[in-house]
């Protein structure tokens, strides 16, 4: 809802010099001015000037200071007020009121006054998510990277993307309207080096792109495998405390369980994910999976798959006295920066079988999460991944350029399917429109990564996360 005028205090509470009432709007200047005795200053004011006020509510007066944006230049492209008061809260709250109670004027929702910066044009959607991204960097790295956001590179980058295939896709409509004509310079696999030439450039941007950026000395390590493996056990042994639910019953963990502790100078923040489903079952999750909905099952897999994908470093849990070998064939299919083998419940098996194993799988870590077998290699297995013992490590790599969302990420990853599957379907010959309608599809989503096919309720979902006021 993007009618009449809004109001949002802009600071935060707490102590503060001031603080800010903020309006945007076709009435916002007429609503100051009708609580103010200088309402004609404010009228003359000029875009990007600002007055002395003496605001009259509720029988008293209070001095401000008012800051006026003429449209379109200014943040929403409508005209924008800002109010700077004494940083009473009962002051702000009183001249709040006396604002909204006026006709055409209301209480902003969350992120509003950046959706309306969306659809005025002020902003991409890239740059809207960047606005939300910059208030909650933790690290220079992550406001670094949200800035490259805000400033449109990431969006640029986007439509870079997006034109090569809109020209890919043009030949391949071409190839499928002329059909019968000879089009040769269209022949001998141009359709599929273009098509893989977009490819990359979106893996290339999906590389560069992170759900977060780790905090200078710090590691990002996931414990992950089968249902049952013991990872949650794993987790609170290394934590010291119960962090996690462990039970008998595969499945009982489904959300991310966090936890951080200091090894070698290292702040490790170590990740309990939901088990992974067993080769045997052929997809068919374990435990309490089977109660799932479809739709909880997809939301749990997608979180799996985000966290492991973003992850510095991930072991993989194997309960080493159950059947092995499926859970061991996925581990070797993981695709991860930096990932470990972990036997666990060792104790469970003799010693000829233990190092068995041993020499089966050189480098793999043999453990018991319950009595602290092994964890101490473990440990140094990690600090030596994170680089606090002075060698290089996962850190050493290069920072990600781009901080996304969730639902950027989800878009990039869709568009690349997209892609992927338009050059299967070509390598195949199983015909050119399927070609064409994948690539369609990819087209799609790089378009709703910068809010040009990008649903309503999509971008409720977005702009729900906002703080009021931005």
């Amino acid at each position: 809802m993007l009618e009449g005028t809004i109001l949002a205090c802009a600071t935060p509470r707490g102590k503060a010099a001031r603080g800010v009432l903020r309006l945007s709007g076709a009435d916002a200047v007429a609503a100051v001015g009708r609580i103010s005795s200088s309402s004609a200053a404010l009228e003359d004011c000029p875009g990007y000037g600002g007055v002395e006020l003496r605001l009259e509510v509720d029988g008293g007066a209070f001095d401000a200071w008012a800051v006026v944006y003429r449209a379109p230049r200014s943040y929403t492209r409508e005209d924008v007020v800002e109010l700077h008061l004494p940083a009473s809260l009962p002051v702000q709250g009183m001249i709040a009121r006396a604002l909204v109670v006026q006709d055409g004027v209301r209480w902003a929702g969350p992120g509003e006054f950046t959706l309306r910066a969306f659809r005025s044009g002020r902003l991409d959607l890239a740059q809207a998510e960047a606005v939300a991204q910059v208030i909650s960097a933790s690290e220079e790295a992550e406001l670094k990277a949200a800035r490259r956001g805000l400033s449109g590179e990431f969006g640029d980058a986007v439509r870079l993307i997006a034109d090569n295939l809109i020209e890919t896709l043009a030949l391949l409509e071409a190839c499928i309207d002329f059909a019968d004509e000879d089009l040769p310079e269209i022949s001998g696999g141009r359709l599929a080096r273009k098509i893989e030439e977009v490819g990359d450039a979106v893996d290339g941007l999906r590389r560069s792109s992170s759900l977060r950026m780790a905090a200078p000395g710090s590691f990002h390590c996931v414990l992950a495998g089968y249902p049952n493996a013991g990872k949650s056990s794993l987790l609170n042994s290394l934590l010291g405390r119960g962090e996690a639910l462990v039970s008998e019953l595969a499945g009982t963990t489904r959300d991310p369980v966090r936890g951080t502790s200091s090894e070698g100078g290292v702040d490790v923040t170590w990740v309990d994910l939901a088990g992974s489903y067993s080769g045997e079952e052929r997809g068919e999750p374990a435990g309490l999976d089977r109660n799932m909905s479809p739709e909880t099952r997809g939301a749990v897999e997608r979180l799996t798959s985000l966290e492991l994908e973003h992850a510095d470093g991930v072991l993989w849990l194997v309960d080493a006295s159950g059947d092995t070998a499926a859970s061991i064939d996925t581990f070797k299919a993981l695709d991860a920066k930096v990932k470990l083998l972990v036997f666990n419940k060792v104790d469970l098996l003799d010693e000829a079988a233990n190092n068995l194993l041993a020499s089966n799988y050189p480098g793999a870590l043999l453990v018991c999460a319950l009595d602290g077998t092994g964890l101490r290699g473990l440990r140094a297995a990690v600090r030596s991944l994170a680089g606090a013992d002075g060698r290089p490590g996962a850190l050493g790599g290069e920072s990600a350029r781009f901080l996304v969302s969730a639902h950027q990420e989800a878009a990039l990853e869709l568009a690349m399917e997209g892609v992927e599957r338009a050059g299967e379907a070509l390598a195949a010959d199983s015909g050119l429109e399927l070609a064409a309608a994948d690539l369609r599809d990819a087209l799609r989503s790089l378009e709703d990564l910068i809010g040009e096919v990008t649903p309503d309720e999509v971008l409720d979902h977005v702009f729900s996360s906002f703080c009021i006021g931005k």
